[in-house]
């Protein structure tokens, strides 16, 4: 009986079997990533007794990787077959990651080995991303893809809003090293669905040059940037990762120190953003059925931006700066889906396949480069001219990134 009253839809990719078995894979690991992102500082704060330079470190580190081998990762993805690659890069974390719990249980945890299985972690968790951001095209028809990048969108959202509550227990009753395990499992257990993937990669389209990473990272340079459409996407990804990593390091510095919220409430009003996100990744796949992608992109950032400016606005009784807060995470994260769900699916729409994981480094390279810039930097700036300066600074940079976006074509389609 219980099974009559809950059906899987009839139509649409909830009977692609294989888009399933990605769409699960993502699941786990979103979730589980959770557990590693708020399990890794905790140890080297608190069990380590880390200094702030070596907080430092740790993020500047796993970020690092991104920056510097994207662009050749995506040129050897496109020449190979990106679900093994998704599966190795699952397999490896695991290993990494399994690392902790058995260092933790021999007493023998040091920072060293935390900042190192950070950035393994980071560096195929990039790999990861360039292969699922070329392989996703494979799995699913052209005009499912608006709906595939949507669905995806909705599990972060979910993963978002349920997987530090669920980090947060784990890590309190088994402590951070042993409930990182669970994250080392979400992988294996990725890799066992994108095993059972049945649908074939399309032939290898490997030209008549004999392999070079060197030249073919420069070819899928000239292609993004003599693109009329990728060219400015990109460049409208850089800036805004830039002027979004501002606010990573000093939103919870700025809302616990200068506003005075507690850290529960602030708890919740994260959480906000979640709920956000579920409802943005709605939003996409309308919009983008409805409007031209263009006005899609222009409009939504442009609204996103406007909507973050409430976080340097919050000041006042605490109910007016939480209140302002809100604001920022109700609204601003949705718009951000519904903004980078079209975004995706513009890209992966008039990229080659041959060339896609390229595309992908590329963008990998100058939002992973700009934003560990920025992030870097923000503290110093923070410290010289003030943190509600550095978030207006942010905040006005996110509309400025739209302008990029009037670049592109008036005809515009997604297919």
């Amino acid at each position: 009986m219980f099974t009559t009253m809950i059906r899987r839809p009839k139509d649409g990719l909830w009977q692609n079997p294989d888009f399933m078995r990605l769409w699960g894979a993502q699941t786990l690991s979103a979730i589980g990533t959770r557990f590693t992102r708020e399990g890794l500082p905790i140890i080297a704060a608190l069990t380590l007794d880390a200094s702030a330079t070596d907080l430092g470190v740790l993020v500047a580190l796993s970020m690092l990787p991104g920056v510097l081998l994207s662009p050749f990762v995506g040129a050897w993805i496109d020449r190979t077959r990106r679900r093994r690659v998704l599966i190795a890069a699952d397999l490896l974390r695991a290993a990494v990651l399994l690392t902790l719990p058995v260092m933790a249980w021999l007493d023998a945890i040091t920072i060293g080995q935390v900042i190192g299985v950070a950035t393994a972690v980071a560096l195929f968790s990039m790999v990861f991303q360039t292969a699922d951001n070329a392989y996703l095209p494979t799995v699913v028809e052209k005009d499912q893809l608006l709906d595939g990048n949507a669905k995806l969108a909705t599990t972060d959202a979910l993963a978002e809003i349920a997987g530090p509550a669920l980090a947060g227990v784990a890590i309190q009753v088994l402590t951070a090293p042993f409930a990182i395990l669970f994250d080392a499992l979400s992988y294996l257990w990725s890799a066992v669905l994108l095993a059972s993937i049945k649908r074939p990669e399309p032939p290898l389209v490997t030209g008549e040059h004999a392999p070079d990473l060197w030249r073919e990272t420069r070819e899928g340079m000239r292609f993004v940037f003599r693109h009329p459409v990728l060219r400015p996407m990109t460049l409208c990804l850089a800036t805004l990762t830039f002027f979004l990593s501002l606010f990573a390091p000093l939103y919870v510095l700025y809302a616990v120190r200068d506003l005075g919220i507690q850290p529960g409430v602030l708890g919740f009003i994260v959480a906000l953003g979640g709920i956000s996100g579920l409802v943005g990744a709605r939003l996409a796949a309308w919009a983008g059925r409805r409007f031209p992608v263009r006005r899609v992109l222009i409009g939504a950032l442009l609204a996103y931006g406007l909507v973050t400016c409430f976080i340097p606005l919050a000041q006042g009784p605490l109910w007016a700066a939480a209140g302002a807060l809100c604001i920022g995470q109700l609204f601003g994260d949705g718009l951000w889906v519904a903004f980078s769900t079209n975004a995706t699916v513009l890209r992966q729409t008039v990229t080659p396949d041959p060339l896609r994981g390229r595309e992908a480094g590329m963008v990998h390279l100058l939002t992973g480069g700009l934003g560990l810039i920025a992030a870097l930097t923000a503290g110093f700036a923070a410290d010289w001219i003030g943190i509600r300066v550095v978030l207006w600074t942010g905040a006005l940079g996110i509309i400025a990134s739209s302008l990029w976006l009037l670049a592109l074509p008036q005809n515009l389609d997604q297919g």
